[in-house]
């Protein structure tokens, strides 16, 4: 079946759009630096957080959810007339601030600063969100766009089990300091595509 799929297949059949290119593979290092650490999470915050445990965590991701909507809905206002030049520093600024946040984590040992830091990173995706996926959804080449969509899930989800069994590794051996310092470094590498289709 794979077969079928691949061969006799002209190659501009495989031609991906380049924002959509860029899109993709940061997605894959923004995913992945996520994962790095987001599943043994709680564990971090039971055991080397002052007053931290299982139900801090919990509440943790929500309140960086909640602000993270809160967020979302009034930057997306300003994405109507926005070019995509705008868009993609708009994905940066946020991008960049969940690379501080994560550095923020590895330096934390209290419950408010883990609290600012999460909400932090709620706002980075509040506002990088709805302007990189209205770059991805306006760049989506005609009449490819499952295949797009197939492509982005399967570099996205193969990157995120990595991620998240390396992240594992590294907690245990090395420690949640090493492992947020990481993560940091894999989600400024998520800017670096963007920067290098803009030049």
């Amino acid at each position: 079946m794979l077969k079928e799929q691949f061969i006799g297949r002209n190659p501009s059949h495989f031609h991906v759009n380049p924002l959509v290119k860029s899109f993709i593979i940061s997605e894959a290092f923004v995913w992945s630096s996520w994962n790095f650490f987001f599943p043994i999470f709680a564990i971090f915050a039971a055991t080397d957080v002052i007053g931290g445990n299982i139900q801090f965590a919990a509440f943790a991701y929500s309140f960086h959810l909640i602000v993270r909507v809160l967020v979302e809905i009034v930057s997306c206002k300003f994405l109507h007339e926005s070019s995509d030049h705008s868009k993609i520093k708009i994905t940066i600024l946020g991008l960049s601030l969940i690379s501080f946040a994560y550095i923020g984590f590895a330096f934390s040992k209290t419950i408010l600063p883990i609290l600012f830091f999460y909400s932090l990173v709620g706002a980075g995706f509040g506002i990088a969100t709805p302007a990189k996926n209205s770059l991805f959804s306006t760049h989506l080449d005609k009449n490819k766009e499952p295949s797009e969509w197939g492509i982005y899930d399967a570099a996205v989800f193969i990157s995120m089990a990595l991620a998240t069994a390396l992240g594992g590794f590294i907690a245990s051996q090395y420690g949640f300091q090493i492992l947020f310092l990481i993560a940091s470094l894999m989600n400024i590498a998520s800017i670096i595509p963007y920067l290098l289709y803009v030049k």
